[in-house]
């Protein structure tokens, strides 16, 4: 039986509504995960398991900040089969071949009251790393949650 392994999957509107309506989402997609990559690029320890997945959340929406202008993050439980190398791998980045409905367990987003047009501005064309240094975004990972939403109520937002 193939390992089950939490991804994070920036995401866009569109692609929320398709997961919302119980459609698969055609890959392949930039995904991150708590790697052995990741938990070196941030000099965690292997028993820091929370602190990797939220680094792999944290990065996700950062990613779609700068490619979607939203920090919309879908978390799954995927067959780690559907996991190859991909893009931004010291950051836990690996490729999707694709993402069922069913996989998806919650999703993050901002909340209204973040002020996201100067970061939006500042991350526009960087590269992650590049992005991740921003004062700008460090201050808003510092003062700006993603918030966590049910996979029911995806429906209700897309």
């Amino acid at each position: 039986m193939a390992e089950r392994v939490l991804v994070c999957v920036p995401a866009n509107a569109e692609q929320a509504r398709q997961i919302a309506g119980g459609r698969t989402i055609e890959g392949p997609l930039q995904a991150f995960t708590a790697s052995p990559a990741l938990y070196e690029t941030f000099g965690l320890q292997p028993s820091d398991d929370e602190q990797a997945e939220y680094a792999a959340m944290l990065l996700a929406g950062l990613w779609a900040l700068i490619h979607h202008g939203e920090r919309l993050v879908l978390t799954a439980m995927v067959d780690s089969r559907t996991l190859c190398p991909g893009g931004e791998a010291a950051n836990g980045g690996a490729s999707l071949s694709e993402l069922e409905a069913s996989s998806v367990e919650a999703w993050f987003s901002d909340d209204d009251g973040a002020a996201l047009d100067a970061v939006r501005a500042a991350v526009a064309g960087l590269s992650l790393d590049d992005a991740w240094e921003d004062p700008r975004v460090q201050t808003l990972h510092a003062e700006h949650d993603l918030a966590w939403h049910s996979v029911t109520e995806l429906s209700k937002e897309a």
